[in-house]
This record gives structure tokens, C-alpha cells and sequence, in this order.
């Protein structure tokens, strides 16, 4: 990997013990352009990468795996140690137990003769103390040459090709540490398990990425299917209380009703249908918010519900006789509004997803039904 400038390092933000944390600029994705020309699939992006965006989009992916890991981070750049990216499995960071995953974005397929100097660096800072030795150590690379992938599947044979090229008269492993330094690090080899040393397949990587929200923001492919729209349950929820709470108001003052109860509607001729209309409404909305979580950057679904407040908003701070006019107000508003089209979210947005959206708008305390009205 090429080597960033001190300058550079300072720019990367905050530390956890001495390790950099990424940043990650915020954005709201756009849907992808009409093109005549066909767009390229994620692999093939992934080839166009620089080692920085190599290194960024590991991360995404590593974080995505599943395992316990307490923190995932960059450690590229001058003086990562033969580490590009740290997974650790305790607050000791790489001073504990850690996964290191190295990153390797070259035109070629990656070879032994690559791979075989990032081992001897991962063995010196062992050495060195400068941290542990991972327990699992995994090359990511687009492409993993076919000898290097039958060395890591037999780590017998990887172990003996290794110390085939530290022994070569001409080798440059090693070669410019200290006598003694070379010696432990020989030694620390020996004493190694090499099964520890793997690779991924760049497929099942990318596969993996794409139930990331990362996926969308970094490859203009289609976001995939919407599942099906969760049933109100029967029962009020507790994340209901506040917009349930102004629609009963709007009922009580509507209809001169005492309603104090999500059941109390449920059962009065008045408002049971309207009731259950507004319910339904706010989990479809829901299930937008769930779906954009696990899909977009965060940024993107904030844009959509950023653009319904503000077509609403000069409704709701209008006049009105009643709350309940006010709020038929706001949802006919919220009907009307077509969300902005560049936005990646724009196609899954139905009507209904507006309305549930005004009731979530609601639950944050930026809408209210039923107001003091001025004389």
C-alpha cells in the first residue's frame, strides 16, 4: 500500500489507544442517472478504487461480518505495521485479542511474492511490541492469485514456501532490520501457526457489503426489494405514545368524547376507522425508516422526511375551528407532496408512507393537532 505524509495521518480524526478512526462524510444518496450505456457492477468498481477507498470500503465490510469485534478501524498509512485494518475483540485494542485485515488493490492478482513482506511485518511489530499478534490475519484483495490461494488453503506448505523465500541468498525479507531483530522474528515464524494467514473471496465480500447502507452510496445499483409493510399490532406500542395521544385529542375536541386510551378508539363507532387508518399509516412509515436504515446512509432517509416537513408545515401553523381540521390539513398536504425524484428513497414512497410520516413528525413533538387557536 502506498505510504501517506505525516500531514495526512493528523487529518484521519480521533484515536482509540493510539489507533485512527475513519470519518465518514455524511450524504444523501441521488438515484442513479438514466445512462445508455450500461453501469458497471460493484466488482467492477472495485477495480477503479484507490488504496484509500480500498481501505474505507474494508472497513464497511469487516463491520458488517458479524463477529464481537469492540472496534473496527483504519490503521493505513505510514507506520500501520503491516496492518491496514484492526478488528479488535476487547478495549485492549491490538493489545488484546485482534483480527488484522490487509489490504492489497493492485492490477494483478496478489502473489506470494506480495503477500510474503506483510507477513515478515506483522512478525516484526509482534517483535517490537508495538501490538499483539492477531489471531486471525486476512489478506483482502480483488484478486488472489492461484498460488497464493492453494499456499493459504494448505498452511503447511504456505509456512514452508515462506521460509523458502526468508532463506534465498538474495532475499530482501528482513533485510534491513537489525541482526537481532531478524533473529526473533525467524524465530516468532517458526513458532507460528500459519493457518492464521487466510484471504476472502472479493464475491462473497461484496455480497456481504450489499445488506450494508454503504452499498448504495458507493455503487449505483438499484436498492433492492421493500419487504412487506408490518400490521399495527393490537396492542400500543410504546414508541406510539405521543402521536396516539394528539389523535385522541383531535377525537376528544371533535367529537366532545373523553377518550384516554389507543383501545377507547378502537371501540367508538367515531373513530375507529380513522383510528386504525392513522396506525397504519405510521408502522408503513415505519417500515420506510427501518428499510432506509438497513439500506442508505442515514442522511438520505433525514432528506425525505426533512422535504414532507417542510411541505406540511405552512398547513399545520394555519388557523383552524378544530385539531382534527388541522390535521386533515396536514395529510392532504402530505398526499399532494411528491418526494424529491433525485432522492435513491423517491421510488418505494407510497401515500401511505406520507401520511405515517406526518404521524412520526408528530411523535417528534414538530406537529401538533390541536393548538390554542388565537380569538
Amino acid at each position: 500500500m502506498a505510504e501517506a505524509g505525516e500531514a495526512a495521518d493528523e487529518e484521519k480524526g480521533p484515536v482509540f489507544e493510539g489507533i485512527p478512526l475513519p470519518s465518514s462524510p455524511s450524504l444523501v444518496l441521488l438515484a442513479p442517472a438514466m445512462q445508455g450505456a450500461p453501469l458497471l457492477n460493484a466488482k467492477q468498481y472495485l477495480y477503479t478504487y484507490s488504496d484509500e477507498q480500498w481501505e474505507d470500503f474494508t472497513v464497511e465490510w469487516v463491520r458488517a461480518l458479524g463477529h464481537p469485534y469492540v472496534l473496527v478501524t483504519r490503521m493505513g498509512g505510514a507506520g500501520d505495521r503491516g496492518a491496514d485494518v484492526a478488528a479488535c475483540l476487547t478495549r485492549q485494542g491490538t493489545n488484546g485479542e485482534w483480527d488484522c485485515y490487509q489490504c492489497k488493490h493492485y492490477e494483478e492478482a496478489l502473489r506470494p511474492a506480495d503477500a510474503w513482506p506483510e507477513i515478515v511485518k506483522i512478525f516484526v511489530a509482534k517483535v517490537l511490541k508495538v501490538y499483539e499478534l492477531p489471531t486471525r490475519y486476512v489478506f483482502v484483495a480483488p484478486k488472489i492469485g492461484s498460488y497464493l490461494t492453494r499456499y493459504l488453503a494448505n498452511p503447511a506448505t504456505l509456512k514452508e514456501e515462506f521460509f523458502k523465500a526468508w532463506n534465498k541468498a538474495d532475499s530482501r525479507l528482513g533485510a534491513d532490520l537489525d541482526a537481532g531483530v531478524r533473529t526473533a522474528v525467524e524465530a516468532l515464524a517458526h513458532a507460528t501457526d500459519f493457518s492464521m494467514f487466510e484471504a476472502r473471496d472479493i464475491d462473497w465480500i461484496v455480497e456481504l457489503h450489499r445488506t450494508t447502507p454503504h452499498h448504495a452510496r458507493r455503487f449505483p445499483t438499484p436498492l433492492r426489494p421493500r419487504p412487506a409493510v408490518e400490521r399495527p399490532p393490537s396492542e400500543q406500542r410504546a414508541y406510539e405514545a405521543v402521536y396516539v395521544q394528539k389523535l385522541l385529542a383531535a377525537y376528544n375536541e371533535k367529537y366532545g368524547l373523553q377518550l384516554q386510551t389507543l383501545q377507547e378508539a378502537r371501540e367508538h363507532a367515531r373513530t375507529q376507522q380513522h383510528l386504525a387508518r392513522q396506525r397504519e399509516a405510521f408502522y408503513s412509515a415505519e417500515s420506510l425508516r427501518v428499510f432506509a436504515r438497513e439500506s442508505v446512509p442515514v442522511e438520505t432517509y433525514e432528506a425525505v422526511e426533512t422535504d414532507l416537513f417542510e411541505a406540511v408545515i405552512q398547513a399545520e401553523e394555519r388557523e383552524y375551528d378544530l385539531g382534527y381540521e388541522r390535521l386533515t390539513a396536514v395529510l392532504d398536504a402530505a398526499v399532494n407532496h411528491q418526494p424529491n425524484p433525485a432522492n435513491i428513497l423517491a421510488p418505494v414512497i407510497t401515500v401511505r408512507d406520507r401520511k405515517g410520516l406526518c404521524h412520526h413528525l408528530a411523535n417528534d413533538h414538530q406537529l401538533t393537532w390541536c393548538k390554542e387557536e388565537s380569538p
